[in-house]
């Protein structure tokens, strides 16, 4: 039973992504020449802006995000962002599998109830880190997050 409590912490402290990724994602933009405007725009009103080189903070969660850098006298270059899942989100299937497994060992293998409780457990932690990532966002990624343009000269 403690090699299944370890086991337990590890899984979980490993596939959380709100905990290992958290709910806020840094993107970094860069320019040449620097010195541009960096805004993001994303659905919801969601927006951060900053001079390049810059480091914008936006919400995992935030989706249909374009970037423009801009800068007097210089075309303004254009960058769609998409958003995707992250791997530390998937890896909450791992402790997840305790559910069945605990539905399983319970009635059909009739192994002891102390083990049925800690697969019950396990899966509990799986399913609780599946919900807490959606929730807060952090099982998304945003590609790309490090975003260099070169301006031009307007015409």
């Amino acid at each position: 039973m403690r090699l299944m409590a370890l086991l337990w912490v590890v899984c979980l402290l490993s596939s959380c992504a709100t905990i290992t990724r958290g709910r806020d994602e840094v993107i970094s933009v860069d320019s040449d020449p620097s010195g541009a405007r960096a805004t993001i725009m994303c659905a919801g009103n969601i927006s951060a802006s900053g001079t390049t080189p810059a480091r914008l903070t936006i919400p995992r969660k935030a989706d249909l995000c374009r970037i423009d850098v801009e800068k007097s006298g210089m075309t303004t270059q254009k960058v769609m962002i998409e958003r995707g899942f992250n791997a530390s989100y998937w890896l909450n299937f791992v402790p997840g599998l305790g559910l069945p497994t605990y539905l399983l060992s319970s009635g059909f293998w009739g192994g002891s109830d102390s083990t049925a409780v800690g697969w019950l457990v396990f899966g509990v932690a799986g399913a609780a880190g599946l919900v807490v990532d959606r929730v807060t966002g952090a099982m998304y990624d945003h590609d790309p997050n490090v975003i260099k343009v070169t301006l031009q000269p307007q015409h």
